[in-house]
């Protein structure tokens, strides 16, 4: 291949990207601006296209029923296309769909698959989520060791409301002793 052709795609690559961006950012300016139905829209061309952030907050959008009605399974799809592609808050969000079986069957299972992979990119919540599972046994098997492993990670991550929270797990659960 040719250096003119090389630097043609490269340059061709830039504002593709350049676009998507912009596009991003129309949707975000829309969204602030209060104009929900515009954000939803152009984010859904993006998601549409493959853009995680873009697929993470039509997700969002569905699930809160935010510039279009509450729609649990919708948000599932979506939510679902943005962790498949590694995006941590997707991730969150989707265990915790499963968790509470909004959108699809619950499934602790499921939802502790999806909270490992968040909890694996350092997510607190995830982290936190992961400990208490492993309390309860849920999703699962009971283990002490694996919970205190994760309610220290998350107490350790910076977020002062999960710090709280993994505290006092920590210190009901004697955690400590494991």
């Amino acid at each position: 291949m040719s250096l003119k052709k090389i630097l043609s795609l490269l340059l061709l690559s830039f504002v593709l990207i350049g676009n998507s961006t912009a596009d991003f950012n129309d949707g975000l300016d829309a969204y602030n601006a209060g104009n929900h139905k515009t954000a939803l829209q152009e984010w859904l061309t993006l998601a549409d296209q493959g853009d995680v952030r873009a697929q993470y907050n039509v997700g969002w959008m569905n699930a809160y029923g935010i510039g279009t009605l509450k729609d649990y399974e919708e948000a599932v799809v979506w939510y679902r296309k943005s962790a498949d592609q590694g995006f941590v808050h997707a991730q969150f969000n989707l265990g915790n769909m499963y968790l509470r079986g909004d959108g699809v069957e619950k499934d602790d299972t499921l939802a502790f698959s999806w909270f490992i992979k968040a909890a694996e990119q350092g997510d607190a919540a995830s982290q936190y989520n992961l400990g208490r599972m492993y309390i309860m046994g849920k999703g699962v098997v009971e283990n002490m060791s694996e919970a205190k492993h994760w309610i220290k990670k998350a107490y350790e991550n910076n977020d002062k409301n999960i710090s709280i929270l993994a505290e006092e797990v920590w210190n009901k659960f004697k955690l400590n002793s494991y």
